[in-house]
């Protein structure tokens, strides 16, 4: 037990430690738990970071993301809580059943970009984007795990770890500033890392698969990736420039928002006649936002204040129009206006009345959401 969860089965180790599917016996759900390396458990900065990224992805709440729902501390072991999800990861995905096919392949990235685009947003740059931090569920959907938390060391003694902390897998989806500097990350470094894992989806491979960890980041800086299109003929030149712009080198070369390459996606699978799912902020990708349809009975009243002035003032004009036509006995209290001067003066008041209803006032914005949890 770590506080309420159970432990009930081990399901894999790497990264920051152990993982393990978990019942969690408050809510009585089933949850993932990583617990950290207790070996890492005195070093007092990797503790602190430990919780501020676990908060910072703690805010996102997003479909295509592994939601966090606690971080706690017991008897010096120190663990985070993750939503359980069914699935498989992207990197065994491959491995077993072969590269992807362009619509799959396009459907995923959407919804990555989706999920990235919603992250920024919070100011949450997950940094570890990579096949295996992305699980394919049983219906399709894709989830990115580790959310933001990718910055913290891994544990040592992996088999698949360096020196510097870091994994070999991360080599080969790095981005080219991130490697040089980890604090210089932002979203287009996840967009960057992005593009190599759709290349990887199509390809089998990463596009520098090949070397040591010091020859996979020069390659990453100076070396022009592989162009996809021609290691599979199916892919269009439009969907291999899409790829190539999402790694270029420079970041102010690639796409500057999530949002941006989710659109062109989009319009490259309509060219080519693929159906995808619409990412949940697709209305947002093609241009200014859709307001939706909900109605706005605040501002019935004053239209409806409006037809009123309106045709109140058609009947006052009709009416003393009639009346002109008609010879009228003169009294001493009698006072005889020009036809229409009631009518105008009427107008002169409804024009205050509008005034003062504040029809011109701008109408506010509506505001703006696997095995293994992808931990195998």
């Amino acid at each position: 037990m770590l506080g309420p969860y159970r432990l009930d089965s081990f399901i894999g180790g790497g990264g920051m430690g152990a993982v393990f599917r978990a019942l969690d016996t408050t809510l009585d759900r089933t949850v993932a738990v990583k617990v950290l390396a207790r070996q890492q458990s005195d070093d007092e900065e990797l503790l602190k970071r430990f919780r501020n990224e676990a908060q910072s992805a703690a805010r996102l709440d997003h479909e295509n993301i592994g939601r966090v729902h606690a971080v706690g501390s017991e008897d010096g072991w120190h663990y985070i809580v993750f939503e359980f999800i069914e699935g498989t990861n992207l990197r065994d995905l491959v491995r077993e059943a072969g590269p992807f096919g362009l619509a799959r392949t396009i459907d995923v990235a959407i919804q990555i970009a989706d999920a990235l685009e919603h992250a920024a947003e919070r100011d949450v740059v997950h940094r570890d984007i990579k096949p295996s931090n992305i699980v394919i569920t049983p219906a399709g959907r894709a989830r990115i795990v580790d959310m933001g938390l990718a910055r913290l060391h891994h544990v040592s003694g992996d088999h698949d770890l360096t020196v510097s902390g870091m994994t070999l897998g991360t080599f080969d989806y790095i981005s080219p500033e991130q490697a040089r500097d980890p604090r210089a990350a932002d979203v287009r470094s996840d967009l960057y890392s992005l593009g190599c894992t759709v290349f990887f989806m199509l390809a089998g491979r990463p596009p520098f698969g090949d070397g040591t960890m010091v020859q996979k980041l020069l390659q990453h800086q100076q070396a022009a990736p592989p162009a996809v299109e021609e290691l599979r003929p199916d892919v269009p030149p439009r969907f291999g420039a899409i790829l190539m712009r999402l790694m270029a080198k420079d970041p102010a070369d690639r796409y500057q928002r999530p949002a941006d390459l989710a659109a062109d996606l989009a319009a490259c699978a309509a060219v080519e006649g693929i159906a995808v799912a619409a990412p949940r902020s697709a209305p947002a990708l093609a241009g200014p936002a859709l307001r939706p349809t909900a109605p706005r009975l605040p501002w019935l009243v004053p239209l409806l204040g409006l037809i009123a002035v309106v045709a109140a003032l058609w009947w006052r004009t009709a009416f003393e129009r009639r009346s002109a036509d008609v010879p009228q006995a003169a009294g001493p209290e009698a006072v005889v206006e020009p036809a229409g001067a009631g009518a105008r003066r009427a107008l002169d008041a409804g024009d205050a009345d509008l005034s003062s209803e504040g029809l011109e006032r701008p109408m506010a914005a509506d505001p703006g959401n696997d095995s293994s949890g992808g931990l195998r």
